[in-house]
């Protein structure tokens, strides 16, 4: 997928890596129809994902999914939606020559339980992917499973993402981000740009009735030095996808102290009539250093 929003298939799964389940439906099936391959070694790393967490889900707050099923259809497929998205930028990179040795860098903001980044790692172990996660018993369980599944390249940091974009070491050095169930699209977007060197992809998935929220995200966008670039609904799901590139370096006020940029969003409205915005919101991309 470019900027137009197209994506390509990846080609074609083995169909006997796993057994179907009792639907007749297996996890290879299901990402191969959302034009992922996967091959034996990742779905047994699937398959210990799942048992970890239904293992432990109810204990930590995880997720009230329950069913091994629903845990392919509803966290693993929607990540694995995402791959033909992130190929596509992992294709444009390779083009740059000056690129072809490096390994990209993914950061998943508010990684909760693993989604989408832990899977996105399973399915493209040559990522080097970085977990944020805020709460201390999630923080964990990410480690326990990165543990688990024996897999390299790949960090999970108890820390909140406000604070983490402050630091030298992540600041604008990752080639992708995501964030799923996080935030709205502006304080995603104060959350993320920072992170994201200049040319990376930011892919947040949505849901699709989200009008208001992208003409928020647009304003948003420039003062964090981003624009978005698509937002299209993922083939055979009620996921819309949006994609976002960082054109601009990110003021290094950005993202402010904790719980500012979701109740203060960046690109509000006017505060009331006849009054401009609140004296301490940057109006536009010139004016962003006027932030607390």
């Amino acid at each position: 997928m470019g900027p137009d929003g197209a994506v390509g298939s990846m080609g074609t799964a083995r169909p006997d890596a796993v057994p179907p389940s009792a639907s007749g439906t297996s996890l290879s099936d299901l990402a191969r129809r959302a034009g992922v391959a996967l091959e034996a070694a990742q779905l047994s790393r699937f398959d210990a994902y799942r048992s970890l967490l239904l293992d432990r889900g109810a204990k930590v707050n995880l997720t009230a999914i329950s069913d091994p099923e629903e845990v392919d259809r509803r966290l693993f497929l929607d990540a694995l939606r995402m791959v033909p998205a992130l190929d596509e930028y992992r294709r444009l990179a390779g083009a740059d020559s000056s690129k072809r040795a490096k390994r990209l860098k993914l950061v998943d903001v508010g990684s909760g339980a693993g989604f989408p980044g832990l899977v996105l790692k399973i399915a493209r172990p040559d990522l080097d992917v970085t977990l944020i996660e805020a709460t201390g018993k999630k923080a964990t369980f990410l480690q326990d499973a990165i543990a688990a599944l024996e897999l390299d390249g790949v960090v999970a940091i108890h820390a909140r993402a406000e604070d983490v974009a402050h630091d030298a070491r992540q600041r604008e050095k990752h080639d992708l981000a995501t964030a799923r169930a996080v935030a709205a699209l502006p304080a995603l977007l104060e959350l993320c740009a920072p992170l994201l060197r200049l040319g990376g992809w930011a892919f947040f998935p949505k849901g699709l009735e989200i009008g208001d929220e992208l003409a928020a995200g647009q304003r948003a966008a420039p003062l964090v030095g981003a624009r978005l670039v698509a937002s299209d609904p993922l083939p055979g799901s009620d996921t819309r996808l949006v994609i976002v590139e960082k054109t601009g370096l990110t003021h290094p006020r950005y993202p402010r102290r904790a719980g500012i940029p979701a109740r203060e969003p960046l690109g509000g409205n006017k505060v009331a009539k006849g009054k401009t915005r609140a004296s301490n919101a940057p109006t536009s991309a010139d004016d962003a250093t006027g932030i607390e």
